[in-house]
């Protein structure tokens, strides 16, 4: 039976990333309130295992973030940037490049996707500017995804969200066989990259000199099914850049702030990418904000007398918004005062040992694999259900029974806040388990 804000609901919203047919036997979940891990709904409470689109990284209405954005707007809230400044703006600026060492300059938009998209346009106008406009061409990896603009559609790789508007898309080639790690004991394992960087180097090469940029998602693929590959294949992928006069782009908006225990993924790898991009956990998924940073070898490209148009001409109207960034301010601050970088580094064991721990209650995962606060399995699909929609299924169990539990197809994961409790993960363990057993037994 439907409520009456259901019903109102399905008249006129439609919802993002949804087969709305859907929604006639699994309508809307009424939101109400939320804190912490936890949402409140009319029928009870769910945990937050997914951190809300994996942006929600302090959890809900975390008190020093929310009191940090209500004193912005008892200032002001939005004035636009171009030719304008202020002190919250400035400091983001500050703080984000001494977490990131290396980079001098960040320029903010409205979302990840539009970032990725300016780190892609300045690649491109960097090359134009400085003798390579031959350098036009972009690559990324396989099972990638870097958004929703039809630019980050195409350097993605996820043919669900992009399929429809091929015509539209650009050439981006993919770079496949990638050393994917699928258990924990490969993550020691470099050897494998070593063997697939051989067949890498030569779809590489054979665009050579044309290649203007490189975009990857660092260690962590997200929607191609949480796939993880060695940081030693960052290195590689750098090297073969700096050696090419190619730019290597981080799309860290998964990755970042914190998620894999460092400010950026890469620091794994220990490089620099040329360019790198942050958005979701950049205000602990208080507010939409988004950022690029890079070097001043990059900015000097584009500094120069208005009459010779070489300025860089990207804007959005709310990049930078003051709301977004003391959101953005305050969070930093929480990540290093209740150094919770540490915390993940220190929990990473932690949830891998929940998903051996449904596997054990339930027999049916595979390739159990975690870094930082993320952790992923694969179904074992019975024979004669390969075909069934069984992550969904299980979705739709483990609402029921009070967590809001959204798999990737058929791969189940854990990505919840950095400051979860222990407490919390218990429940969620026991909610996966009789989720997973209700639908295949």
């Amino acid at each position: 039976m439907l409520s009456d804000l259901q019903k109102r609901d399905l008249k006129h919203l439609w919802h993002p990333c949804s087969q709305m047919k859907d929604y006639e036997d699994f309508p809307p979940i009424e939101i109400t309130g939320a804190e912490g891990t936890i949402l409140q709904t009319e029928d009870g409470e769910l945990i937050d295992i997914i951190s809300s689109w994996w942006c929600k990284s302090l959890g809900h209405r975390h008190p020093k973030i929310q009191e940090a954005v209500k004193a912005q707007m008892d200032s002001f809230e939005h004035v636009i940037l171009a030719n304008t400044t202020n002190a919250t703006i400035v400091r983001l600026c500050e703080e984000l490049i001494a977490l990131c060492p290396g980079y001098d300059k960040v320029f903010f938009a409205d979302s990840g996707s539009d970032t990725v998209e300016v780190a892609m346009k300045m690649s491109l106008q960097y090359h134009l500017q400085s003798g390579s406009p031959e350098k036009k061409k972009f690559l990324a990896l396989e099972n990638g995804y870097h958004g929703e603009t039809v630019l980050t559609l195409a350097t993605g790789d996820c043919g669900l969200y992009g399929e429809p508007y091929r015509s539209l898309m650009p050439d981006v080639p993919k770079i496949t066989a990638i050393p994917y790690v699928n258990s924990q004991q490969e993550w020691e394992d470099s050897q494998k990259v070593e063997e697939a960087w051989k067949g890498i180097e030569v779809q590489l090469n054979k665009f050579g000199s044309s290649v203007a940029g490189i975009v990857i998602e660092p260690v962590i693929q997200g929607a191609g099914g949480m796939l993880f590959y060695h940081p030693l294949l960052i290195k590689k992928l750098y090297d073969w850049c700096e050696k090419k006069g190619s730019h290597l782009i981080a799309d860290e908006i998964l990755s970042g702030m914190g998620r894999l225990g460092q400010a950026r993924a890469c620091e794994l790898a220990g490089v620099n990418p040329h360019m790198s991009v942050f958005s979701k956990s950049l205000t602990g998924g208080f507010s939409p904000l988004a950022c690029m940073l890079t070097s001043n070898d990059i900015f000097e490209a584009f500094y120069d007398d208005y009459e010779t148009g070489k300025a860089f001409m990207h804007s959005n109207t709310y990049c930078g918004s003051a709301i977004g960034a003391a959101a953005a301010v305050a969070s930093l601050g929480v990540y290093r005062d209740e150094d919770v970088f540490a915390r993940v580094r220190e929990n990473e064991s932690y949830l891998l040992e929940c998903f051996e721990e449904i596997h054990r209650n339930t027999g049916h995962l595979q390739n159990i694999r975690a870094r930082g606060a993320i952790v992923a399995a694969d179904l074992l699909v019975p024979e004669g259900l390969e075909k069934s929609r069984l992550g969904y299924e299980i979705y739709r169990e483990a609402v029921k029974r009070g967590m809001l539990f959204r798999p990737l197809g058929n791969t189940l994961y854990f990505l919840p806040p950095l400051n979860t409790d222990k407490v919390v993960f218990e429940r969620a363990v026991e909610i996966a388990s009789a989720s997973v057993k209700a639908i295949l037994g």
